[in-house]
């Protein structure tokens, strides 16, 4: 029996089916497939603005203590420099009471001179060997000259600290000459007052009345910073002893320019205790 031949067009038909359309299985293709869009991969408004609240609050505290540090090495250093400063003004004040001369024979002109400002407060002028605060255009008083300290006022109203130079052996009444000029000790000074120690009872005042005996001490009283600032005034108290003192309550007559404990071999001193 013989096996029907399918023409090469019967197979074409054959394999199109009855529609018409090539019904073979066609190979899958190896071509990029398309993937559907995840949902959720990128930020939401939230979640952004919740980004954005967080990292301000993370420079608000950082900004709060660096600011804190800052201000706290800046106190610092203010504090360190007032404290320099009033320590150089009382050093200087020790200075020159401690180098104070006083001459029994001519004790009026070696007197310690206490006087009061009712608006500026207290002023204490007397003869001292130390050059401190002397100006190089006053080098004519190195050695030995009569100092006043006293509060001032400028030209703005803002008072100071003030030290006038004049020579030791003018009168402390003598009205002759020009009035000398005000030297700034120190800006910063809002009061200040003078207590003495009466040698022969050790009391202390306020007044000093005495031109034929020095004071056995001085005790200053200066408060730095402004009257009524933010800030109280800084009130520093110290008493300076007078070596000189204790030659001239005991009758000795120590020499101008020599200070106490030096020796003296052209007219040591008669009486009072060795030094």
């Amino acid at each position: 029996m013989t096996t029907p031949s399918i023409s090469d067009a019967g197979l074409a038909a054959r394999q199109r089916g009855p529609t018409g359309l090539d019904a073979r299985p066609r190979p899958r293709s190896r071509g990029k497939q398309r993937v559907p869009p995840k949902r959720g991969s990128g930020f939401t408004l939230v979640e952004i603005l919740l980004a954005v609240g967080i990292l301000g609050i993370l420079v608000t505290v950082l900004y709060g203590t660096l600011s804190a540090g800052l201000n706290s090495w800046r106190r610092g250093s203010e504090a360190t420099e007032a404290f320099q400063r009033e320590r150089i003004v009382m050093d200087a004040l020790t200075e020159l009471t401690q180098s104070a001369i006083f001459f029994t024979p001519s004790a009026s002109l070696y007197a310690f001179v206490a006087a009061k400002n009712p608006n500026l407060g207290d002023s204490i002028s007397f003869v001292t060997a130390s050059d401190a605060y002397l100006p190089p255009s006053e080098t004519v008083s190195a050695g030995m000259r009569r100092v006043t300290i006293s509060l001032e006022q400028d030209e703005y109203g803002r008072t100071y600290l003030a030290l006038v130079n004049v020579p030791a052996l003018r009168p402390t009444d003598d009205r002759s000459l020009e009035a000398p000029q005000a030297h700034v000790i120190s800006m910063d000074v809002s009061r200040f007052s003078v207590r003495y120690r009466d040698p022969r009872d050790g009391t202390w005042s306020d007044k000093w009345e005495e031109d034929q005996l020095p004071p056995s001490a001085v005790e200053y009283t200066v408060a730095f910073g402004e009257r009524g600032g933010r800030f109280p005034p800084v009130v520093v108290t110290r008493a300076v002893d007078i070596p000189v003192a204790v030659f001239a309550a005991a009758g000795g007559m120590p020499v101008p320019g020599v200070p106490v404990g030096a020796t003296n071999t052209n007219n040591p001193p008669t009486g009072g205790p060795k030094q």
